[in-house]
């Protein structure tokens, strides 16, 4: 049996029904100033019946009254401070931000000078460099696969250095405190292979397999310039959105292409569109750059003679830039001992070379080849007279060369290093991209002055040309004979 409670409930205070029925309500005669809001109700109905300002209690808290009837429908009041933060769209790219290239200005000025930054402040973007070589290296097998590729074989000379990069991932991370909506446009010769982002199917916008984009007419391969993609991505805090991006050569126009021109640079944007209202086509739109810079690098070779002091002679103004002379002086026709000369062939490239040797024969009417006033006789522009041991191969580049002392001009070794010189060790491949030696015999068979002009022609690249001189001769003295040394 459980113990009765019942004496504890007999001395319970005895209240009155009035009090019972008490609202307990703010609307208080008197308020005293400090007391806990849990306070018995007796103690506030003692304060009712006192009359009269009210003393200090002994804990020196003071009681005064309301000086008017408050709202009995009011009971309680709530402050809210709210605090809100005005973010400008941007995604930020993994890539230090390019001084000499602009971003877009700020859509309002205005908010930019909330936190208290200039608008007047340029923006800067990120650069992307691709890299096409005209002629495919050896040593790299596709292009249009992503990534660099370099031109050195492992474990061998890493001369040409990078030769091709087609294809660059471009990564974009959301650092706002909030999402982002964002869309994509291109332009330029570049087009957007894919977009991908963590735990979304990628979205490919051009099939590397497929064979729909690319038309076929007149014997030449056309690529159709990309549409900029309409869907709208969103990318939420603190996440990665990826671009995968080509340059394509097909889409630049003939006309941009110089055929004396070694490099050609191609430039192009990439806009990232953040439209203030996602469900209106004509709502302010914030803008964001991205610049895209392709280089087309062609081959190119340039010829370098030997010197010979007794047979060189100062070329005269009229002569061509970039061209050489190769005089031979006086040859007699039935000589014992030929007469050679050396050029020496360079690639001034990494891109890989293919040469060929031609003839340049004199057009019908046209001036003769002249590289001197001083012409005895005829000219003859006979070919046969000039035997060249070398006239096709393939050149790796850059070729090596050396700094001529107190000039700005580079020209190969003619004679190698000494032993006694300290070198590094050579690579394995470091052969490959030595020039290439031409020996030119000059032959005459008859008294009179040959003259003919030849030139290295290389695919899809720049040449160069090389004008052989020689003067045949009947005189027994111009015929050369062995030096033996006593």
């Amino acid at each position: 049996q459980l113990p009765s409670k019942g004496d504890e409930v007999r001395t319970l205070p005895q209240l009155s029904p009035e009090f019972l029925d008490d609202s307990d309500s703010d609307a208080e005669l008197n308020l005293e100033v400090g007391k806990s809001s849990s306070s018995h109700r007796a103690s506030r109905e003692l304060s009712r019946s006192a009359s009269g300002p009210q003393a200090d209690s002994p804990d020196g808290l003071v009681e005064l009254e309301l000086q008017e009837e408050p709202d009995q429908d009011v009971v309680s009041t709530l402050v809210l401070d709210c605090v809100g933060d005005v973010i400008i769209p941007r995604l930020t790219v993994d890539k230090k931000d390019d001084p000499a290239v602009e971003d877009y200005p700020h859509l309002d000025p205005s908010e930019v000078a909330l936190d208290g930054s200039n608008a007047d402040d340029k923006r800067y973007c990120a650069m992307f460099k691709f890299l096409h070589s005209a002629v495919p290296h050896p040593a790299v097998g596709r292009q249009d696969l992503g990534g660099t590729s370099l031109g050195g074989a492992a474990g061998g000379s890493q001369i040409p250095g990078m030769v091709s990069n087609m294809i660059r991932n471009i990564p974009l991370t959301n650092r706002n405190a909030c999402n982002l909506f964002c869309r994509f446009r291109i332009s330029g010769p570049f087009r957007i292979l894919e977009i991908c982002q963590a735990g979304k199917f990628p979205v490919k916008l051009v099939d590397p397999m497929a064979v729909t984009a690319r038309t076929q007419k007149k014997g030449k391969v056309q690529v159709k310039a990309q549409e900029g993609p309409t869907q709208l991505f969103t990318v939420e805090k603190l996440e990665n959105l990826n671009l995968q991006v080509e340059f394509v050569p097909e889409l630049v126009e003939a006309s941009a292409w110089q055929a004396k021109q070694i490099d050609h640079v191609f430039e192009g944007d990439i806009t990232i569109e953040y439209p203030r209202e996602v469900d209106s086509a004509g709502a302010q739109t914030d803008l964001q750059r991205i610049r895209l810079v392709a280089t087309s690098r062609k081959p190119a070779m340039r010829s370098v003679l030997v010197p010979a002091p007794h047979l060189d002679r100062p070329l005269s103004p009229s002569t061509e830039p970039g061209v050489i002379v190769v005089e031979f002086g006086r040859v007699h026709v039935e000589t014992t001992l030929s007469r050679k000369r050396v050029v020496l062939l360079l690639n001034m490239t990494n891109v890989l070379a293919k040469w060929q040797l031609h003839h340049v024969g004199k057009k019908k009417g046209g001036k003769e080849i002249k590289i001197s006033r001083m012409e005895e006789g005829g000219v003859v522009d006979e070919k046969d007279a000039f035997q060249f041991d070398v006239t096709s191969g393939h050149l790796r580049g850059p070729s090596k060369d050396v700094l001529v002392p107190g000039s700005s001009e580079r020209v190969p070794r003619w004679f190698p290093l000494s032993p006694a010189v300290p070198h590094a060790l050579p690579s394995r491949d470091e052969d490959l991209f030595e020039p290439t030696k031409v020996t030119i015999t000059f032959r005459p068979d008859q008294n009179s002055v040959y003259v003919s002009r030849f030139r290295v022609q290389v695919d899809a690249g720049i040449g160069t040309d090389i004008i052989c001189r020689g003067t045949g001769s009947y005189n027994e003295e111009d015929d050369g004979l062995d030096f033996l040394e006593a």
